[in-house]
């Protein structure tokens, strides 16, 4: 078992001397369980399609064979801006692959994909325009489980950007043209049930409304925050989804 997650269980049985020991020995199975049910089908789906490097084989350049001149890409020995596709390779003998994509008239134009263990899986997903990251943003971790989602627009980030730990979401981000608008923190109860959810202002300070989670997933309570400070009790449960005045 992960540390986070031993520490995770050691602080259930701590503040919650009512659950017994079967009930966390129950958790613990069922964590690992979906945990590893997660991660298998993530893996299964890393490479729903065939990947660029496949599908540039026959007509990719070595990444190593273009030179940049004033921020555009060119063919060695060529004073034309190059276009094509490329392969990026992570050793001398063109064994480890380790990015594909595509240049037009010497930027980066198009799909882009970076891999883990020489085109095993997936390590980024992402789209250029015209030299700038435009279009959805996926990233994986080296267990193959997505780690972080958004999209570019022109460069920047925007809209809402996501991240993800052990196939939880733990964060989200929301843009406006590459300024941070606002952000949610999530955190869970070692059955995986949701914990916490913050919402928090770009100075990291408590903002809007942050609720609170019973491990058998009935809202505990509902409190909006201003600058840090709370403004008002919204709504409070116990355990069973009874109001608590």
């Amino acid at each position: 078992m992960n540390a986070r997650l031993l520490s995770a269980f050691l602080f259930a049985f701590l503040v919650s001397p009512a659950i017994s020991t079967q009930s966390i020995e129950e958790s613990i199975g069922e964590s690992i369980g979906e945990s590893i049910e997660g991660l298998s089908q993530s893996l299964r789906n890393v490479f729903r399609e065939k990947p660029l490097f496949q599908k540039y084989a026959n007509s990719a350049v070595n990444y190593n064979s273009l030179v940049e001149r004033q921020e555009i890409k060119y063919q060695v020995n060529s004073n034309t801006p190059f276009s094509g596709n490329y392969i990026y390779y992570a050793d001398d003998n063109v064994y480890c692959v380790d990015e594909a994509g595509s240049y037009k008239n010497g930027k980066l134009h198009g799909h882009l994909e970076g891999y883990y263990g020489c085109g095993v899986a997936y390590a980024y997903k992402m789209y250029y325009r015209r030299g700038l990251e435009h279009g959805e943003y996926q990233e994986w971790g080296e267990d193959g489980m997505l780690s972080m989602e958004g999209q570019y627009i022109d460069g920047e980030t925007d809209g809402e950007w996501t991240g993800y730990e052990y196939g939880l979401k733990t964060w989200t981000e929301y843009f406006d043209n590459g300024e941070l608008l606002s952000y949610l923190e999530f955190t869970y109860h070692p059955n995986r049930q949701l914990a916490t959810k913050k919402s928090f202002s770009p100075e990291e300070k408590l903002n809007g409304i942050s609720e609170t989670y019973h491990q058998n997933g009935q809202l505990a309570s509902k409190v909006d925050y201003k600058d840090g400070n709370p403004v008002e009790v919204l709504e409070q449960y116990d355990f069973n989804g009874n109001p608590i005045e």
